[in-house]
């Protein structure tokens, strides 16, 4: 219920029960005004009939002297008795009449005995005339008439009767003080159950306004309080459908849907954060990187320089020994030109070889693709090296779509190093399968430790092996193979042999993925 609702009803019921308070209220006043009135009434009556009672005895006293003494001079005084009598019975019959206009009901027996004693008073006023003295001052009667009409009329009827009308007066007027005594007792318990009743109404209007306002509003402020101290989790859960419980909802509504976006912001961050500690981790590996491509060109402008020195040196020497001296015969001049020549396309295949990896490692490289046959290239590359390579293939033809001539060159590396580094047994086997063509070198030699196979596509490196037997290559033979291989999306790989040796495994795709190709 709306506590709108409720403020109504309450307002309607303390409203009802002040209006029944002054209806009450008012009632009371009047009952007590007409209880008031009833007993002024009764009392009035009552003096009536004493006054009544009194007036009559004085006529029949005047009577009673005008009768002994004579009536010369009481017939006036008997004529304004009379009078007063008939005052005193008309104040009565008012008085009852009074009665039954406010209390819309009268005694029967009050009529009978007023009508009763308006009659016994008349016939006693007759009786007193036959008995009055004539002219000549005697009596009309005999005195035992008379004392008959005084004492058995006037002591005995007439006294009784107005007795009785006096003690149904008084007895009346009990009756009224004890009705009004007992109506203001109701009306005190009345009253005191309305007060009761208004007590326990505001006791009643107090526990509700505390269990439907108090107590809800504290409940939410203490929502209000824990979700302002950062407590999203909180939640009100109001009962019923007041306003106030409209408002709770409301609040847990937006609690939760703050802590909704808190959760997912929360969850942003931490995807933000790895995000950036994923990208701090990326940026430390390209700046570790770029050190080492910093020092690897450090390294390798240094090898460069001493790689060219060599032929370069012998250019120059062989230049000076030909100009140097006496006029020399064209032979010699020949010899000098060769051999400078020769040192000449050395430093062209180097620089050529350089400039090859540096364009593979910088995305940038450059492949004429055609239509190949990997099984042509392993015999051209057998007639190049001699019969002294064997190859194992099962198949007849491996079309391929490569650059033709860096493959054979990457072969003629593997094959080279195999020669100059390995034993005297070489193989050469080409493999189809899913992932594409494999083409390995083996060779029956020492081998290489896991360090140097880690270090053996390094520019320039070259092992205490190699040092050893071959002195005139420049380290650049395998990083060359393997640009070729990435070149063409694939690999190489260096394992050992089960039976000795080293193996070199040229992996091709079966489709070569070049991205830049000119």
């Amino acid at each position: 219920m709306k506590l709108v609702t409720q403020l109504r009803i309450a307002i309607l019921l303390l409203l009802g029960l002040g209006l029944c308070s002054a209806v009450v209220t008012v009632w009371n006043f009047q009952q007590s005004r007409l209880h008031i009135e009833r007993i002024t009434i009764a009392q009035s009556i009552y003096a009536r009939y004493l006054n009544l009672e009194s007036h009559i005895y004085q006529l029949f006293k005047q009577y009673g002297d005008a009768i002994i003494i004579g009536d010369a001079n009481q017939r006036a005084g008997k004529i304004k008795l009379i009078e007063v009598v008939n005052k005193d019975f008309k104040a009565i019959r008012e008085q009852l009449q009074k009665k039954v206009d406010l209390v819309g009901e009268s005694r029967l027996s009050e009529r009978e005995s007023l009508v009763a004693i308006e009659q016994s008073v008349e016939q006693l006023i007759r009786r007193f005339d036959q008995f009055s003295p004539t002219g000549t001052g005697e009596l009309s009667s005999d005195w035992s008439n008379l004392s008959r009409l005084l004492n058995d009329e006037i002591d005995e009827n007439f006294r009784v009767i107005i007795q009785q009308a006096l003690d149904e007066q008084a007895q009346n007027v009990t009756d009224t003080t004890t009705y009004v005594d007992k109506a203001v007792f109701r009306q005190r318990i009345l009253t005191i159950i309305l007060s009761l009743l208004g007590i326990l109404a505001a006791i009643i209007g107090l526990v509700m306004l505390s269990r439907r306002f108090t107590l809800p509003i504290q409940t939410l402020a203490s929502g209000v309080r824990e979700f302002g101290e950062g407590n999203l989790d909180y939640r009100i859960n109001p009962r019923g459908r007041d306003e106030v419980a409209e408002i709770g909802r409301t609040f847990d509504i937006m609690a939760a849907q703050i802590s909704h976006k808190n959760q997912k912001l929360t969850t942003e961050k931490h995807v933000l954060q790895d995000a950036v500690d994923e990208r701090t981790r990326q940026l430390s590996v390209m700046l570790e990187e770029l050190k080492r491509s910093d020092a690897s060109r450090k390294l390798m402008i240094a090898d460069v320089s001493h790689e060219l020195r060599t032929p370069l040196t012998i250019m120059h020497g062989e230049a000076d020994v030909a100009l140097r001296g006496a006029e020399k015969s064209p032979l010699v001049y020949r010899e000098a030109l060769t051999r400078v020549r020769e040192a000449a396309n050395h430093t062209a295949r180097l620089v050529d070889d350089l400039l090859f990896v540096a364009r593979t490692e910088a995305g940038e490289v450059r492949l004429k693709i055609t239509d190949a046959d990997l099984q042509t290239i392993l015999l051209e590359s057998q007639q190049t090296f001699g019969p002294d390579v064997e190859i194992d293939s099962a198949l007849l033809v491996a079309p391929y779509r490569a650059d033709e001539g860096r493959i054979k060159q990457a072969l003629l590396v593997l094959l080279e190093n195999a020669r100059h580094y390995g034993g005297s047994k070489i193989v050469m086997k080409l493999e189809h399968g899913e992932s594409g063509y494999c083409i390995s070198v083996e060779d029956n030699g020492a081998g290489m430790n896991d360090i140097t196979k880690q270090q053996a596509f390094e520019r320039f490196f070259r092992g205490s092996n190699a040092a050893e037997r071959y002195q005139e290559g420049a380290g650049l033979g395998l990083p060359m193979a393997l640009s070729i291989a990435k070149a063409h999306g694939g690999d190489i790989i260096l394992i050992d042999r089960p039976s000795g040796g080293l193996i070199a495994m040229l992996r091709l795709p079966e489709q070569a993925t070049v991205e830049r190709v000119a």
